[in-house]
């Protein structure tokens, strides 16, 4: 498994590329006639930071490898899981989606294999107990169930 290169589903490359897509299509073209127009700094400046973000987007989606394409261990939780937790002494059950950095959405059942619940979470069996160290302090959760996206 290559851990060096990020890792994309095929949902989140899709998702990528027509980001892509709108900020060279219409973002960019449309911030250049803006400049050509009013010649305003900051206006100059949206389209660089737009050109920029462009540029990492191509940049992350040519590197990425496919999530697809990567071994799967069913027991183990891996890029790509969804887990089922709970947290020690709670009842309550909870779901989240271990995802690539490049895949973490704005949802807070998505979690970044960099963030400390994803990373704690990484590599962890159905009964492992993975403690997280928060603000409030340690918090430890039970591995409940592990299943493959999508």
């Amino acid at each position: 498994m290559n851990t060096d290169r990020p890792k994309l589903s095929a949902e989140a490359r899709r998702s990528l590329e027509e980001r892509l897509a709108h900020i060279e299509q219409d973002r960019i073209p449309r911030l250049e006639r803006e400049v050509a127009e009013t010649h305003e700094e900051l206006v100059a400046a949206a389209l660089e930071n737009t050109r920029a973000e462009a540029l990492r987007l191509r940049s992350a989606l040519a590197n990425a490898t496919s999530l697809e394409e990567e071994p799967h261990d069913p027991t183990i939780v891996e890029v790509g899981d969804i887990v089922t937790i709970r947290e020690e002494g709670s009842a309550t059950r909870e779901r989240f989606t271990v995802v690539g950095e490049l895949e973490a959405r704005m949802d807070d059942t998505w979690i970044s294999e960099k963030a400390p619940l994803g990373a704690t979470l990484l590599g962890t069996s159905v009964g492992d107990l993975a403690s997280v160290e928060t603000p409030a302090g340690i918090l430890r959760y039970e591995i409940l169930a592990i299943q493959r996206q999508g």
